[in-house]
């Protein structure tokens, strides 16, 4: 049997170059897919190989793109088995400051880019094609500042154990990762101040996406698999945490 074909959309972001690792280090097929030609070059000298690991500028929020994508990589490899959804955005701010138009590009990015990618290839999958979306803790513990975020992250984990219970009957499995923030040289550029023990590498990461893609997970339909390192909600009623403080 043939390699599995996955397309990478949202290739660039900071989950891209592990999952590629990851996948392609084991034999998989890719197809990257991202907005930024430029980034994407960048992937594309990186690891690409021609019938192996290509790339194409795309916009899978956009229907037609998605489509187009979809297609691409049917007609390079042949055949296509999954999705593996990367694309998301992050805003944070107080409600009073955060506009309706905050809202509507959290929910595009992190929501429906999801629902037109995967609409995107469905037409092409068959028994045992695996969905991969990521998630974030914050969708069932929302935080002050990030009720954008927050929501279209709670939208996309609803959506996708919704989507496995249709799917599942085809032997389609959708599934997706809740991660915390990863562990990247440009996050800790951005927060140089910052205790970087609760994030998670993109690395840890990669190997769930891994499991998610491959024959380990066949009896998961609609699970969302916390990858969070040692990301904990503290309260102060608590107290410390035993041995930082508190009970031994």
């Amino acid at each position: 049997m043939s390699a599995p074909v996955f397309l990478v959309t949202g290739a660039t972001g900071q989950l891209g170059g592990a999952v590629v690792e990851q996948l392609g280090g084991r034999g998989d097929r890719l197809l990257l897919v991202a907005r930024d030609k430029d980034r994407l070059a960048d992937l594309e000298a990186e690891f690409g190989a021609e019938g192996r690991l290509e790339t194409l500028a795309a916009d899978v929020s956009d229907p037609e793109e998605a489509r187009r994508a979809a297609a691409e990589a049917v007609g390079r490899f042949g055949r296509l088995d999954g999705l593996v959804h990367l694309v998301g955005g992050f805003r944070a701010g107080p409600l009073f400051l955060t506009g309706p138009d905050v809202y509507e590009q959290m929910l595009r990015d992190n929501f429906l880019s999801a629902v037109t990618a995967t609409q995107g290839v469905l037409p092409h999958l068959g028994e045992g094609a695996r969905l991969v979306y990521f998630g974030t803790p914050l969708a069932e513990v929302p935080l002050p500042g990030l009720s954008a975020y927050a929501a279209a992250k709670a939208a996309l984990v609803t959506w996708v154990k919704s989507v496995a219970h249709e799917l599942k009957r085809k032997g389609i499995h959708a599934n997706a990762v809740v991660m915390t923030m990863a562990d990247t040289p440009d996050k800790r550029r951005e927060r140089p101040h910052m205790n970087f023990d609760h994030t998670v590498t993109p690395e840890l990461v990669a190997r769930v996406v891994g499991f998610l893609t491959g024959p380990g997970s066949d009896g998961l339909y609609g699970c969302a698999v916390p990858v969070l390192g040692r990301f904990e909600f503290t309260s102060e009623l608590g107290g410390p945490p035993p041995g930082v403080g508190g009970p031994r």
